[in-house]
C-alpha cells in the first residue's frame, strides 16, 4: 500500500499540468506496476527494480506490442519522476515478420 501511495504522490503534479487523458491513462499505468510489484514485496519506490518490471510484462503477456509500449513510457516516466538513474527495461516486442507467422 505504500509503494502506490508513493507513486499517486509522484504522478499527481505530473497530472496536473499538460495532457490531461494521456497522463491519467499514464499514471494508471504507473499505479498498476505499483500494485504489481506489492504483490513481489516491494515496499518502496527506492525497491523498485528490473525485476519487477519485467514480471509485470510476463504477467501481461496478452497486451499488444502497442499497449506494451505505452506501458514502457510510463514506467519511464515514474523512473523519471522518482529519480532513478536508468530506465526501466523495454518490453520485448514482435517483429513483422514474427507478428506474420503467430497469424498464420
Amino acid at each position: 500500500m505504500a509503494l502506490r501511495r508513493e507513486i499517486e504522490r509522484l504522478a499527481h503534479d505530473y497530472v496536473r499540468k499538460g495532457g490531461k487523458k494521456n497522463r491519467r491513462k499514464q499514471a494508471k499505468r504507473m499505479i498498476a506496476l505499483g500494485a504489481f510489484a506489492e504483490t513481489l514485496g516491494c515496499n518502496h519506490i527506492g525497491e523498485l527494480g528490473k525485476r519487477h518490471v519485467i514480471g509485470f510484462y510476463k504477467a501481461h503477456r496478452g497486451l499488444s506490442d502497442a499497449v506494451l509500449y505505452q506501458h514502457w513510457l510510463a514506467f519511464r516516466k515514474l523512473y523519471e519522476l522518482a529519480g532513478k538513474p536508468n530506465d526501466p527495461p523495454a518490453p520485448f516486442l514482435m517483429t513483422a515478420s514474427e507478428a506474420s507467422q503467430k497469424l498464420k
